[in-house]
């Protein structure tokens, strides 16, 4: 009987420090996994698609040309606008030998149609033009290399010394895109420069080169002054909306979705993607601000945790 009291004493006593122990380790798990999870802030925003394309511009472009030999000094900044028949420029002639007397008077150098008027030349004036984009090889036409004044104010007889571009028609341009088969002669695309997204109109496309020809509505800024340059096509419209990284996303079951931290508690919630890029996605009926765990996995739901490692 004695026996029978003993053996139940430590079956007693063992039972309640299994559960000790085991409620010990369940409480230190939960705290260690808690406190691995790592959080990010649900926030507003814009997903973009839009590719970085190079862009030949053209334009109608008039070189003005050096009527003698001698040193130039031009009238005004980069970029004027001038009349015709303004006045952009004095040239002096080269003087004699050294202490010999100058010959000639100085000449003035007028514009010969109105536009503006850059100093800076590459020499493709009249190869790179708008009827040439559309009507020439692409392929003879865009390797043309450009031969830029090197600096300095003194020019030879017949020497390019600056241009006249005229910025009231379009400017023209070819860009390099290797996936056209969606573009469509006859709509418009979408391209962004700088802070200003215009629609230019696709007038062809070519094969060789891969890309299209397009012209903008209008005379395109800095265009006429770096004839190559990066712009971007925006070939899908952009979706605003509550942004989240997509790591963040979890498939529990059949049903997707995140987990989200309320009231110190991690819950999970079904979520519908809307949107999404290379790391963010837009999630529809998601509360701007809320936290969200970017490092889901299995047995997070109804954990109590914290957010200070947002």
């Amino acid at each position: 009987m004695e026996g029978r009291r003993r053996k139940s004493y430590f079956w007693f006593w063992g039972l309640i420090f299994i559960m000790l122990v085991g409620g010990i380790g369940w409480c230190y798990r939960s705290s260690f996994i808690a406190g691995t999870i790592k959080f990010a802030t649900a926030e507003t925003g814009t997903i973009n698609h839009e590719r970085i394309v190079v862009a030949t511009f053209a334009n109608e472009e008039l070189s003005v040309l050096a009527p003698i030999s001698g040193k130039v000094e031009y009238l005004g900044g980069d970029g004027q606008r001038i009349r015709r028949g303004e006045q952009v420029a004095t040239i002096k002639p080269e003087g004699a030998a050294p202490g010999t007397k100058t010959s000639g008077i100085n000449q003035l150098i007028t514009a010969a149609k109105g536009g503006l008027f850059f100093q800076q030349s590459d020499g493709l004036e009249s190869i790179l033009t708008s009827e040439n984009l559309i009507s020439m090889d692409l392929n003879k036409l865009l390797t043309q290399t450009p031969v830029a004044k090197t600096t300095g104010d003194t020019f030879q007889t017949g020497e390019v010394i600056g241009k006249i571009v005229n910025n009231l028609i379009p400017t023209m341009a070819f860009l390099e895109i290797s996936d056209i088969d969606e573009l469509t002669v006859g709509k418009t695309m979408r391209v962004t420069m700088g802070k200003q997204t215009i629609s230019a109109k696709i007038l062809r496309k070519s094969d060789q080169p891969k890309g299209v020809i397009v012209q903008f509505p209008y005379y395109i800024d800095g265009s006429a002054v770096q004839r190559r340059q990066d712009v971007s096509w925006v070939f899908r419209p952009p979706t605003n909306g509550v942004l989240i990284p997509k790591s963040a996303l979890w498939t529990k079951g059949e049903e997707l979705g995140v987990f989200l931290w309320s009231e110190g508690i991690v819950q999970f919630r079904k979520v519908k993607v809307l949107d999404e890029d290379d790391s963010m996605v837009c999630i529809e009926n998601l509360p701007s601000g809320i936290p969200v765990v970017i490092t889901p996995r299995d047995g997070l739901e109804g954990l109590v945790a914290n957010v200070k490692n947002i």
